[in-house]
């Protein structure tokens, strides 16, 4: 049996602003959810609008979220007041739903950093997952910009032909007459790639 409590835990762990948390099944009943958060009274209005994909905001506990991203696996909401943001996931068969409070005032760009995480979360609800959250030594003050950027220097493939060439035109430059005759041996063969 999939332990509820323990993946919102880990999700909260992972991305602490994350302050509510709800687990439900696509009948609309509240699996789980964290204290304080009491949202029976609203869910089944609320996957009827995300649902109809038309709604154009939704309630819950009284605060109304504007609707940014709303597609049958992801619902993305931000109230326009300043107390909050809503997100949702469904697990990969559709059978439930996480659906989670965000602080107004979480760190980096909410938009970009809450719903993958709540998705990941989402995917360790279903029987049989192997989804987890993955140790990160990055730190994350850390735009998701300069963690990609990182990411991808450390795996970095350099093209062996690109290389090459780049070698030959720098041999060409650090010899003293090297830069004049490799422009001049260029506009002799009338190669525009080389010439641009």
């Amino acid at each position: 049996m999939v332990n509820f409590k323990s993946i919102v835990k880990n999700l909260q762990k992972h991305y602490p602003d994350a302050a509510e948390v709800a687990i439900v099944n696509k009948g609309g009943k509240v699996l789980f959810s964290t204290p304080k958060w009491d949202i029976k009274g609203d869910i089944k209005k609320f996957l009827s609008s995300w649902t109809s994909g038309t709604a154009q905001y939704v309630e819950i506990n009284g605060i109304r979220f504007s609707v940014l991203q709303m597609a049958p696996e992801r619902f993305v909401g931000t109230n326009l007041h300043k107390k909050g943001h809503l997100v949702a996931a469904s697990t990969p068969d559709g059978d439930k739903y996480m659906i989670a409070h965000i602080r107004s005032k979480a760190k980096g760009s909410w938009v970009h950093m809450a719903y993958p995480a709540i998705a990941r979360a989402a995917a360790m609800m279903q029987k049989g997952s192997d989804s987890k959250f993955i140790e990160s030594d990055v730190d994350d003050t850390e735009s998701p910009s300069q963690i990609l950027s990182q990411k991808v220097s450390e795996q970095r493939i350099i093209d062996p032909i690109l290389k090459a060439e780049i070698e030959g035109f720098l041999g060409w430059i650090r010899n003293a007459g090297g830069l004049p005759s490799y422009l001049s041996y260029s506009l002799q063969q009338n190669d525009p790639i080389q010439i641009a």
